[in-house]
């Protein structure tokens, strides 16, 4: 059983853990804390969980009159806030590693871009731009990622045919997404339409086509990590990742 269940327990998060402990020590404390996995959108009561719904039964009914208490209600405060905090954290730091990740990719495109153009002796300064539109393309993959954009409609059990279909649909998405604000941005600056969209890409329809693959390329490794990293569980592909191999016993 996997360890990809998370509480809150005294205004902090506790986990990973398995769905049993979780209900044992839900069923020990007689409490029902917010709880959380993933593919759930927010932090829920434990009780309007199946399976975690009849745990803290004893302690509900021996203090069922506490309930129409003020003070009740206001138990449930911190732990809520605690809550939406841990997930802003775990959102902004997500934000930053996709748009680190993006940067990676859009400023060794700007960097080669600029070494053609320096040869033939036009300066170009790539890694302002890369960073500015890194984080506007990091914003957009959130935003996907909250429509919860190629889950919809069910997820393959193949898991490359689950890697392929989300990195397409993300970069159709994310295409459009970047061209639209392209064309508002131009709309203020008081450009022409034509003019914005004759340099999207690099004003070519090679140039077009050559960063709509390598932008493709870049989203089928990201979605790699992320759902080989949900088919392991929580934390465990990145431990293996980062953390130093065992010797092999003889």
């Amino acid at each position: 059983m996997k360890a990809n269940w998370y509480f809150i327990e005294n205004d902090e998060t506790v986990g990973p853990i398995t769905f049993a402990d979780l209900a044992g020590r839900i069923r020990q404390s007689g409490q029902s804390p917010l709880v959380w996995t993933e593919g759930m959108a927010d932090w829920t009561e434990a009780e309007s969980v199946p399976g975690l719904s009849h745990a803290p039964q004893t302690a509900t009914r021996s203090s069922a009159s506490s309930r129409f208490e003020p003070a009740g209600t206001e138990r449930n405060v911190a732990p809520k806030r605690a809550a939406v905090l841990h997930r802003l954290q775990h959102e902004f730091f997500e934000y930053l590693m996709i748009s680190a990740y993006l940067f990676v990719w859009y400023g060794a495109l700007l960097l080669y871009k600029s070494a053609i153009l320096h040869s033939d002796g036009i300066e170009f300064a790539p890694f302002g731009i890369a960073a500015v539109k890194a984080l506007i393309l990091g914003k957009f993959v959130l935003i996907l990622h909250a429509l919860k954009v190629g889950e919809r409609w069910g997820s393959p059990r193949i898991l490359l045919a689950d890697i392929v279909k989300k990195s397409v649909l993300f970069f159709l998405f994310l295409s459009v997404l970047a061209v639209g604000e392209e064309m508002i941005a131009g709309y203020f600056h008081g450009r022409a339409l034509r003019d914005v969209l004759g340099e999207i890409g690099g004003g070519t329809l090679q140039q077009v086509l050559a960063t709509g693959v390598l932008m493709l390329l870049t989203l089928i490794p990201y979605f790699t990590y992320r759902l080989v990293g949900v088919r392991l569980g929580q934390g465990v592909l990145w431990k293996l990742l980062t953390e130093r191999a065992s010797a092999a016993s003889p």
